[in-house]
């Protein structure tokens, strides 16, 4: 049988609760929910990381994010490769990314033959860059006086869209004999949610540099948000993921155009969710480990096996590269920490092991640890080590009361595996540390608007 093409999507800060598929009550994703409701859709899928460079390395190598010397700089050459691996087998491999956290720079091509991490050809508009000019942009009047001379001055795309990302695969989809194994990451959903093309009307350009100003203020200020105003930053995050969605739609369209939409295995999900005040916070603060960030949408579409299935077994992200190297029919290489997924519909749930999903967070002195079960979450957090949180998620889901001190047992158990945890991550961990990439004023300004740095 000729090998399956596989395209791994993976969709920045796209909470599972917003898809239709998972419950969410308006109809904005269509396109998922049919790939859901005619492939395999994972109730419960756990992310092994609270932000981007803590959940990659856990989805791309299936190793956590602490091990080999942990996340922050690039990624260490020590870590597996399943890419790699999937090459080996013979597969035509393709990464594109426009997140400046997962490119070239921390080594995220790494067997990829072709790997695209071109960020958005803008820079700021030139009134941003003097003394007061931040304060003009966040005035509708200073937009509608620029419109007299046809110039708009909205924010600087971040990434490029969707629609961009999809001009590129559409470069790189071969109708060949040779299978390929592609990723792909749409950054569309990440804050501050504006889609530019939208931004026409001075007073919608005027509010997309105020809404910029404002949500640094709360990640890093800790300003509060108003019910209008959160009401106003959920209406953005819907329209993302519509038109995410929407884009999703047209790569389909794409593999059909190319004739390779019934040889392709589809496989979905996201790095983390995001916090919409759960905790009293916006975003997805690194130490956030509770359910509206840790669980994330999974779904493998297969169109030679039509038949829609929910899977409601707990599953971890970092088992997706695992399932994909065993559905390919590909030797996964040593070092991995996941498994395949593929038990859970071949040989049946039983097959599949009953490991606690483990997200963590781990920058510089902190190391905050999650372990889940499908009736617990256990955080440990190492400025306190002395004091952990326990939560039923069968009886408490918004995980609102800790019940530590009425099961000592769990709870010591638990912490058993939080030690066997921070030996494993030890044991790998390199001689020097990994020096993290410098960044140029371009990267330094993308990453402070996207909220990664104050």
């Amino acid at each position: 049988m000729k090998p399956r093409n596989i395209l791994l999507v993976t969709i920045d800060t796209l909470r599972a609760d917003m898809l239709g598929c998972y419950g969410y009550r308006r109809p904005i994703t269509p396109v998922m929910d049919e790939l859901a409701h005619t492939g395999i859709r994972f109730e419960q899928a756990v992310t092994g990381g609270s932000w981007t460079q803590a959940a990659f390395p856990v989805l791309l190598t299936s190793t956590y994010a602490s091990s080999y010397g942990g996340c922050l700089g690039p990624l260490s050459p020590a870590r597996p490769s399943p890419v790699e691996a999937l090459a080996a087998c013979g597969y035509r491999t393709f990464g594109i990314s426009s997140s400046p956290l997962l490119s070239k720079k921390f080594h995220y091509d790494r067997g990829f033959a072709s790997f695209l991490d071109s960020g958005p050809d803008e820079r700021d508009p030139w009134l941003r860059g003097i003394k007061g000019g931040e304060r003009l942009l966040r005035q509708p009047l200073t937009h509608r006086i620029l419109s007299l001379f046809k110039a708009r001055l909205r924010p600087a795309r971040l990434y490029l869209s969707a629609e961009q990302i999809n001009r590129e695969i559409d470069r790189r989809l071969q109708p060949d004999h040779e299978p390929f194994f592609g990723w792909v990451h749409y950054m569309d959903v990440h804050w501050p949610y504006h889609l530019e093309e939208d931004l026409v009307r001075p007073d919608e350009i005027a509010r997309a540099w105020t809404d910029i100003a404002h949500l640094h203020r709360v990640n890093w200020k800790g300003e509060t948000i108003s019910p209008e105003q959160k009401a106003h930053y959920l209406d953005l995050y819907e329209g993302a993921i519509r038109y995410t969605d929407a884009q999703l739609g047209r790569l389909l369209d794409l593999l059909d155009k190319n004739g390779l939409r019934e040889d392709t295995l589809i496989v979905i999900t996201s790095d983390h969710g995001e916090e919409f005040l759960e905790r009293g916070q916006w975003g997805h603060f690194e130490v956030n480990l509770h359910d509206e960030i840790l669980r994330v949408p999974l779904i493998i579409h297969d169109p030679q096996s039509p038949e829609g299935r929910v899977v409601r077994r707990q599953v971890r992200t970092l088992d997706i590269m695992p399932t994909i190297l065993d559905l390919a029919g590909c030797r996964a290489p040593d070092g991995l920490e996941g498994c395949s997924l593929a038990p859970l519909w071949r040989e049946g749930e039983s097959d599949y092991p009953s490991d606690p999903a483990i997200g963590e967070m781990w920058r510089n002195d902190r190391h905050i640890i999650a372990l889940r079960t499908e009736q617990y979450k256990f955080i440990w957090d190492s400025r306190e080590p002395d004091r952990a949180f326990l939560f039923d998620l069968v009886e408490d889901p918004g995980e609102r009361y800790d019940v530590f001190d009425q099961f000592p047992d769990v709870a010591a158990a638990f912490m058993e595996q939080v030690l066997a945890h921070l030996d494993r991550s030890a044991r790998t961990a390199p001689a020097e540390p990994l020096d993290e990439p410098e960044y140029d004023d371009e990267m330094t300004r993308r990453l402070r608007d996207l909220g990664y740095l104050e």
